[in-house]
């Protein structure tokens, strides 16, 4: 039923752009097919022994992302741009319909309706040194078993629920996105009041309201450029649990890079303030890269995160943090228009300094060995 209502939608709002446009443009809605697939081999090294975080995990695994989306698109006689774009997870997963919007675009920037990033995560700029597989922060060929998983660089208090977005047009190098979600509780079909009568629901631990905003900056000179971002995302309600550290969460983030040459640099700090006390945690980490004549680039990234209280729920208290740091040797080939070959060499170490962690479990370390490839279409 809910791939019948998508599928209805989306033949619906596409229809309304061609109606829109049949009166102005001559070509109607031009549909695009696009995507990516990116696939690795990693092999972890840690310890195996009982009570170990590697105790039961498997040596070695294959990873794999990938993403179609389906865009149509028209342009009036008055420059004005209408369309819609939906973005399917290559994958079995329960977020299956990544995003799902309609957008307006022209001297005014750009508007976009409907299941998406916000402001923050959709215009943070990426640190440099990472592939399509591989990074210090949240890559897709993760090898390492710490309880954390990942260093995430650009993250929000949002999540891909029904939103209003805006995209300024850029002036002198700088842009300026904000977005608004009523509702963190409204993504997909399944959730009451989505696409049928009545509001969606709140229902306990649900965040209202959301507000983002972000701003970056680029310039280019004659043999170099510079790539600054910064803004926050702010829950402005929350429908808090009973009984439970929760609140309304707030998040600020910036990062950037400057390019010389062939090399890049550039870093990335971002703090989280989950509701709730001592449930806080920051992100910071750096990267470069260096580019070869014969398409071979090389990087380097590190990352540390630090996380105070219970954030993954294991219940060893909340008197102390985790922290986990990771450093990556990446290396990528590109083969051809839109093929990457890629590998990695890193090492995570983790830290966990609450009174109540077991000893067996209060530090970790990882080397691990990635390679991969990337396909985009």
């Amino acid at each position: 039923m809910r791939q019948t209502l998508l599928r209805t939608s989306m033949l619906a709002g596409l229809g309304s752009a061609v109606f829109a446009a049949s009166a102005s443009a001559t070509d109607g809605v031009k549909l695009e097919v696009g995507g990516y697939f990116s696939s690795s081999y990693v092999a972890a090294f840690d310890d195996k022994d009982e009570g170990k975080f590697g105790n039961h995990q498997n040596l070695d695994a294959l990873k794999h992302d990938a993403e179609v989306y389906f865009k149509g698109e028209t342009t009036l006689d008055n420059g004005l741009t209408i369309g819609a774009r939906i973005e399917l997870v290559g994958e079995n997963d329960a977020d299956q319909i990544d995003k799902s919007y309609v957008f307006w675009s022209g001297g005014f920037g750009e508007v976009r309706i409907g299941s998406q990033n916000d402001a923050l995560e959709n215009q943070c700029p990426t640190p440099p040194g990472g592939t399509a597989n591989f990074s210090a922060f949240s890559p897709v060929g993760w090898g390492a078993n710490d309880p954390i998983g990942s260093n995430s660089y650009c993250f929000s208090v949002d999540n891909d629920s029904q939103k209003i977005l805006y995209i300024s047009p850029s002036f002198s190098g700088f842009q300026l996105a904000v977005s608004y979600t009523p509702n963190n509780n409204a993504e997909d079909y399944t959730q009451a009041g989505v696409n049928g009568a009545g509001a969606p629901d709140i229902p306990d631990g649900t965040a209202t309201h959301i507000v983002s905003a972000y701003a970056t900056y680029t310039y280019e000179g004659e043999d170099w450029n510079l790539t600054w971002g910064g803004g926050g995302s702010w829950q402005l309600k929350r429908n808090n649990e009973a009984d439970v550290d929760d609140g309304k969460s707030q998040a600020y983030q910036t990062s950037g890079s400057f390019t010389f040459g062939s090399l890049s640099v550039g870093g990335v700090f971002q703090y989280v303030e989950q509701g709730g006390a001592n449930n806080n945690m920051w992100i910071a980490g750096a990267g470069a890269s260096y580019q070869l004549e014969d398409n071979w680039m090389l990087g380097l990234q590190y990352s540390h995160g630090r996380y105070e209280g219970d954030v993954n729920g294991d219940g060893f208290g909340t008197d102390g943090q985790q922290n986990l740091n990771r450093v990556v040797a990446t290396t990528s080939y590109n083969l051809a228009p839109g093929i990457d070959l890629d590998a990695d060499l890193g090492y995570t170490w983790y830290r966990d300094s609450r009174s109540g962690t077991p000893d067996t479990l209060n530090d970790y370390h990882s080397f691990e060995f990635g390679v991969g490839s990337s396909l985009s279409f």
